[in-house]
Formats: C-alpha cells, sequence, structure tokens
C-alpha cells in the first residue's frame, strides 16, 4: 500500500472511530452527566490505538466494519486512562484543553472516567465474533 492510499484509509477510518465514539454519549445528550465525556471524546487525538485494531483486523483478513466497535473500545480505554492520570497528576491541560478535573472538579472526573470504561465494555458487546470472550480476554489484558 503506498502513503497516500495509508493516508487515506487512515483518514476514513479515523472519522468513522470519532463518529463511533461520539454516537456512545450523543444517546444521552440531556443528561448533564454526558458533557464532561463528549467533552473528552470530542478533544481530538490521533486514535493511534483504534486505528492499530481496525488496520491490524484488515491485515489479518478481517473487515475493518466490524472491528470499530473494538477500536472505539480501546480509544475508551484510552481516555479513560488520560483523564484518571490528569487527576492523579494534577495535570491542567490536555491537548490544549482544560483536563476534566479542571473544567468540572475531580469527583467528576472520576465518574467520567468510570463512565468511559464502562461505554468501552458496551462498545466491546458489538463486536460481532464468534468467540467474544477472546475478544473480552484480549482487551482485560
Amino acid at each position: 500500500m503506498k502513503r497516500d492510499q495509508l493516508s487515506q484509509r487512515y483518514t476514513r477510518y479515523k472519522s468513522q472511530i470519532d463518529q463511533l465514539l461520539l454516537s456512545k454519549v450523543e444517546s444521552g445528550a440531556r443528561s448533564s452527566a454526558f458533557g464532561p465525556l463528549r467533552y473528552v471524546l470530542s478533544s481530538g487525538g490521533k486514535r493511534l490505538r483504534g486505528m492499530l485494531v481496525v488496520l491490524s483486523c484488515e491485515v489479518a483478513g478481517g473487515s475493518a466494519r466490524r472491528a470499530m466497535h473494538a477500536g472505539a473500545a480501546l480509544e475508551m480505554l484510552h481516555n479513560f486512562t488520560l483523564v484518571h492520570d490528569d487527576v492523579m497528576d494534577n495535570a491542567v491541560v490536555r491537548r490544549g484543553r482544560k483536563t476534566v478535573h479542571v473544567k468540572w472538579d475531580t469527583n467528576v472526573a472520576i465518574l467520567c472516567g468510570d463512565q468511559l470504561i464502562a461505554l468501552a465494555y458496551q462498545s466491546l458487546e458489538n463486536v460481532p465474533a464468534p468467540k467474544p470472550q477472546v475478544i473480552l480476554r484480549a482487551f482485560n489484558r
């Protein structure tokens, strides 16, 4: 695959992962608890972990479309660790924006991180796989 083809594929898949991430919290748009989640998931990032899941699936002969929920789950897990790490490190800025615990407070940040990991597991429920326990085991490791 040529560099420009990979770049186009990356852009397309990143957009799909971003849309999937935001769709996980749009259903709760009326709930004030979803504001911090939307804030975190819309803050950008390269989505490298999710992309590696999707592209690895393709390389192994699988379907990128079928791997999207797993890629989104890994991105939510990663963002969970970032939100909690920011609290522990008392970080003020993440990706050029106020961290969740600064914009809201520490309790909201902890709950936001907890919600992210719960949403990650919910996303894994949507991965079409003959043996979902294999995916869960890998995710937990």
